[in-house]
């Protein structure tokens, strides 16, 4: 029987960062605050359940505004080591931002050799507050060199794949032609499968998604926290045209971010700002792999990776 490993993550970024225009000056977490809150009350008892994996903000934008890259990592470490004694899993999640003062714009390093620098320089600096072994960029983009940063530096998980997703002009994040599902990327091009390496891609997995203002489906990456409609018709889409490949195995990683379901914030016509609502569509898609008889597992990235590259090896001998 096909076994499912399901991967639910959060991206810790500040409020306000991801939306239809992605605001980098924001640097306020109302939204992780709340969700630490969340965790604690009984009717979000699935959320409690599950192995979340926390891909934590590590970077120079906290360490030039607000004095320490392991801003994050030091003003909640009650709360890091009570999630990691319950059996959640932190990872480093750095947005290369330049930015010298808060009413300076924040600017996307995206020279490679710059942002191979700064990746090496941050983690000298976090990695005795974070010892993470999976990563995700933000912004979701890689280059060559930066992939190859992250794997010197001893991790063996990456998740910042889109498959299918390419940035706007300028922006470097281009998965045109990746792979939906975990694979080992080839050294001269991160869309393609090459031969095994230290670190495995496992990408926040995408399927066909249409928000009230989007004059068609677009291809968005599984988010549970979006309105219950929007998550079931892709859902449904899904279900249609899902094809199993012949493996048994297969790994699915959804991603939010916590102001998605945040209650105090204005409404919005994608995410839901409702922590109900995440529970439900998770449930949802839990209900889907039962229907056609499919077994599932919640697990944290790392788990997941560890038991793919064994089923990979199994696979190949």
């Amino acid at each position: 029987m096909k076994k499912h490993l399901l991967c639910l993550t959060v991206d810790t970024d500040p409020d306000g960062l991801s939306g239809k225009v992605t605001n980098r000056q924001t640097l306020k977490w109302q939204g992780l605050e709340s969700l630490q809150r969340l965790l604690e009350q009984a009717e979000f008892d699935l959320l409690s359940r599950i192995p979340l994996t926390w891909f934590v903000r590590a970077d120079g934008q906290l360490e030039s505004i607000l004095g320490d890259a392991a801003y994050l990592l030091e003003k909640y470490e009650n709360f890091w080591n009570a999630v990691t004694r319950a059996g959640h899993e932190l990872g480093w999640h750095p947005h290369l931002y330049r930015q010298a003062k808060a009413d300076d714009p924040a600017i996307l390093i995206t020279d490679p050799t710059e942002a191979q620098e700064e990746l090496e320089r941050l983690w000298s600096k976090v990695r005795s507050t974070l010892p993470a072994t999976s990563f995700r960029h933000g912004e979701g983009w890689h280059t060559e060199e930066t992939y190859s940063t992250v794997e010197r530096l001893g991790f063996l998980c990456d998740s910042t794949a889109i498959p299918g997703r390419q940035g706007a002009a300028g922006h470097p994040m281009d998965w045109s032609n990746a792979p939906n599902k975990p694979y080992f990327p080839a050294p001269s091009n991160l869309c393609q499968a090459g031969p095994e390496r230290p670190l495995l891609e496992l990408p926040m997995n995408t399927w066909v998604l249409q928000a009230p203002y989007d004059a068609a489906p677009r291809i968005r990456y599984m988010n549970p926290a979006v309105h219950l409609e929007l998550f079931a018709n892709a859902l449904r889409n899904w279900e249609n045209t899902r094809k199993f490949s012949p493996s048994e195995l297969h790994i699915w990683v959804m991603i939010f971010h916590p102001d998605e379901i945040l209650a105090s914030l204005e409404k919005d016509e994608l995410y839901s700002r409702s922590a109900a609502a995440l529970c439900a569509n998770l449930l949802s898609f839990q209900e889907s792999l039962h229907r056609v008889g499919q077994e599932f597992e919640w697990v944290t990235i790392s788990q997941a990776a560890e038991r793919w590259k064994l089923h990979h090896r199994e696979q190949a001998s």
